[in-house]
């Protein structure tokens, strides 16, 4: 049997004595593997550790208390890099007494371990709480400002490469009257010139190095990582992406206003400003006799007749009249859209 690479198998993650001991009497006692975890501990034991906890509340030398610190983890089967981040070190430091002690076991509490023995009457669980509770405003935050004011990379140079999206109406040969929207993708490099991409190969790009990101337009490099978000698993494989019903929503959601993606044959670009549009009936008194007949009304309240507009299939029902794309209000169903479209008008003796 041939040997892989050396360096390319995944290393199991390492799993320190302390968590695999505790959890282990979690699986075998449940409620009552606090008990079993105090009685398991001898009382030698646990006062060597509560002697050194001393010392290290006390410890005035940073060096010196890092180094009891680095005993007593020890003598827990625990490590300094069994604890994320580097901001918890200064809090201790910062801290003197029975403080320091507190900041050790919500050390613990915050690392979701359970607190040993000698550790547990400094516990403070209210002060866990106020300090998830501030950690979760401050993410809020953070989040908020990220959508108000997204961070834009600054290019030295302006961008060597971009994206062209073109679109078109395709009509659906099992639905007359009804179409679906064809999107075509295409990646501009200086080099290779315009090609064709599909969803695929534009998502890989986001996963090369971060140089890659610097020579597209931010817009460009926001869309390829909602490619990401919309195809986490298994995006399509071909050049050519076809939306209907709630796709289409989605995507005319998202990059209709301001308008970006090219409507192939027109020199405006596909917009959508989530307005509806309306199904209104109409008398028509210009033939020999009177006929009854349906139009469409846009926002602005102007009529025109159905064969003037493009019905795009699924729910909801959106509408395209030139570039512009609506929804539309009590949409009839595909069936008897389709007769309509067919014919249009009805004569009113026939009603």
């Amino acid at each position: 049997m041939p040997r892989g690479k050396r360096g390319t198998r995944a290393r199991p993650t390492q799993v320190n004595k302390y968590d695999a001991h505790h959890s282990v009497l979690q699986d075998a006692y449940g409620a009552l593997a606090d008990l079993r975890r105090e009685l398991a501990d001898s009382k030698e034991s646990v006062s060597e550790r509560r002697e050194l906890l001393g010392l290290f509340a006390q410890c005035e030398d940073s060096q010196r208390s890092w180094l009891l610190l680095e005993d007593y983890f020890g003598k827990l089967s625990l490590a300094r890099k069994d604890f994320a981040g580097n901001d918890w070190w200064p809090r201790l430091m910062n801290a003197r007494g029975t403080a320091r002690l507190e900041q050790t076991a919500l050390l613990f509490l915050r690392a979701k371990r359970p607190i040993p023995p000698e550790l547990s009457e400094h516990a403070n669980f209210e002060r866990l709480l106020e300090i998830e509770q501030a950690e979760k405003e401050q993410e809020h935050v953070h989040d908020l400002e990220q959508w108000l004011l997204p961070d834009e990379l600054t290019h030295l140079d302006s961008p060597r490469a971009h994206l062209r999206l073109v679109a078109r109406p395709v009509p659906i040969e099992d639905s007359p009257g009804l179409h679906e929207l064809e999107v075509h993708l295409f990646l501009h490099r200086p080099r290779s010139g315009e090609k064709p991409r599909s969803p695929a190969e534009l998502i890989e790009l986001t996963t090369r190095a971060v140089h890659e990101q610097e020579l597209f337009p931010p817009r460009d490099w926001e869309f390829l990582r909602w490619l990401t978000e919309l195809w986490p698993a298994q995006p399509p494989t071909g050049p050519v992406v076809r939306l209907r019903g709630l796709d289409l929503l989605q995507w005319l959601a998202r990059w209709g206003n301001p308008a970006w993606i090219e409507w192939e044959g027109s020199n405006d670009n596909l917009y959508f400003a989530g307005q509806l549009a309306e199904f209104a009936p109409h008398l028509d008194a210009s033939g020999d006799a009177l006929s009854f007949s349906q139009r469409l009304r846009l926002p602005g309240g102007q009529e025109l007749p159905l064969a003037e507009a493009r019905f795009f299939a699924g729910q909801p029902l959106l509408v395209a009249v030139n570039h512009a794309f609506h929804l539309v209000r009590h949409a009839p169903s595909a069936a008897l859209l389709g007769r309509l479209l067919e014919q249009p008008a009805i004569p009113v003796q026939k009603l």
